[in-house]
């Protein structure tokens, strides 16, 4: 059976704010790092086409940029939540982090410039 939240008492409810929180912002620096770390490894000491280039190749193209994109698209709902409106610029910051994740760093200085210093986190 489904959790249907109109039967809780209403102190026993989830705030929308709390159901899209979560650690984002500690996920988009996690894949951002990382993604710069195993880039740069591709391109300064890996020989393409081999396995490791490969393998490296994978991980920060496949498993970290959409991990990245993703992050900040889930932080711009739950900032949504708070009042914070994004609109279709979130779509664009999360292609350019598909693309490239340190670009992600545009939408964290926007993010502080739109987000009151109470709710930083």
């Amino acid at each position: 059976m489904a959790n249907d939240d109109s039967v809780l008492h209403p102190e026993d409810r989830v705030d929308e704010a709390e159901k899209h929180d979560g650690p984002w912002l500690v996920v988009l620096a996690v894949a951002i790092v990382s993604w710069t770390i195993l880039a740069g490894l591709d391109r300064a000491l890996l020989t393409e086409g081999t396995f490791i280039w490969a393998t490296v190749r994978s991980l920060y193209a496949l498993i970290l940029a959409p991990t990245a994109a993703a992050a900040l698209y889930q932080d711009t709902r739950a900032l949504d939540t708070r009042g914070v409106d994004f609109g279709w610029l979130r779509f664009g910051y999360a292609l350019a982090a598909l693309i490239a994740p340190p670009a992600a760093v545009v939408y964290l200085v926007h993010r502080r410039t739109r987000t009151p210093p109470d709710e930083m986190v």
